[in-house]
């Protein structure tokens, strides 16, 4: 069994989650090299992206990205599982490596007992997942995330199996009906615009850790136009003072930090801003 990394974070102690593994150059994002690159930039949580065949299947894959990493324009949710099979993935180069798409079955496998693992992107299809992500025997490992739409809530309430779960929130009221279903809530993820949005703010985060819950904040940057993290994020951090960027989001309190840059991050919080806190 995997000693929960959670009860680290219970202590104060600041945990990172890899968004998509660690990758660049010929290690390509969302494949079992990338997520081991990852652990070995210091990730204390995978994050995985999941998607289905029509044939039902499930493979580690982020919907959207066709184009860039298989060369084509074809949704992957319209394609059979024989043919995600004999696709081979792109490079940060656009070269054709030998690395195939990854089957979910294989990713978990390859992890079980070494991390935690943030399943994402999954609720499309919760009514096959939630039962063969129970069956994997791994719920003190796996986190599943979805908007807190209710039918996502009743779906996992209904289950029974007890998987840890974290929704999406970018306001409180959202979270505050969450709280109110029987599922395993222990991680909110946190979106906010500002530095003024009520989400943002030490109080908000101060209620909920008195309420038992992690925060997990975004410092991931998605591209020049969308906000996670009220502007506290990697690139921030890399392009113009890291404090500003990470070190304002622990500052704040948050638990779990996603990002791009996991070892940068982590070297960070160890020497600089463990210097800035003396």
């Amino acid at each position: 069994m995997l000693d929960n990394p959670l009860n680290k974070a219970r202590k104060k102690e600041v945990l990172l989650a890899a968004h998509r593994g660690t990758c660049g150059g010929n290690i390509v994002q969302n494949t079992i090299p990338a997520y081991e690159n990852a652990l070995k930039h210091g990730a204390d949580i995978l994050e995985v992206d999941v998607a289905k065949t029509i044939d039902g299947d499930f493979f580690v894959f982020h919907t959207g990205q066709e184009s860039g990493l298989l060369g084509t324009d074809q949704r992957f949710d319209t394609m059979t599982t024989g043919q995600v099979l004999n696709y081979r993935l792109l490079n940060s180069m656009q070269e054709i490596t030998s690395q195939k798409i990854n089957t979910l079955d294989e990713v978990l496998e390859h992890f079980k007992a070494k991390c935690l693992i943030n399943i994402d992107r999954s609720w499309f299809y919760w009514e096959d997942i939630v039962r063969y992500i129970y069956n994997k025997g791994m719920n003190d490992q796996i986190i599943l995330k979805s908007p807190p739409e209710e039918e996502f809530l009743k779906l996992l309430e209904d289950s029974q199996t007890g998987i840890m779960y974290m929704p999406i929130i970018k306001e409180w009221q959202r979270l505050e009906r969450a709280l109110l279903h029987k599922i395993n809530l222990v991680i909110a993820e946190i979106v906010f615009s500002s530095d003024d949005h009520e989400l943002a703010q030490i109080q908000f985060i101060n209620e909920m850790h008195n309420k038992g819950l992690l925060l997990w904040v975004n410092a991931i940057t998605l591209n020049d136009k969308t906000v996670l993290s009220g502007g506290h994020d990697d690139n921030c951090a890399i392009i113009r003072n890291m404090y500003d960027g990470w070190g304002w989001l622990i500052e704040r309190g948050f638990d779990i930090i996603q990002t791009d840059w996991p070892m940068l991050l982590k070297s960070y919080i160890t020497t600089e801003y463990s210097q800035v806190k003396k």
